[in-house]
């Protein structure tokens, strides 16, 4: 899991401000299993270090970081 959440705050901070990715792309960028990748982006988000806005479909919410 931290394995996990490294690459996934590496990738947010490789990425230009305001693109914001979702759990799919998550999936397809990691190659990991979704559910870890939504726990590593669950926690992230408890520490404060990613946020997490609304996207149009209440299943696919979009990742920033803070």
């Amino acid at each position: 899991m931290k394995e996990t959440k490294a690459r996934i705050l590496k990738v947010l901070t490789a990425l230009p401000n305001g693109v914001l990715y979702s759990t799919t792309d998550w999936h397809r960028l990691l190659g990991k299993d979704k559910r870890e990748i939504r726990h590593a982006l669950d926690e992230l988000e408890a520490e404060g270090k990613i946020e997490i806005q609304k996207s149009g479909r209440s299943d696919k919410p979009l990742y920033k970081l803070a």
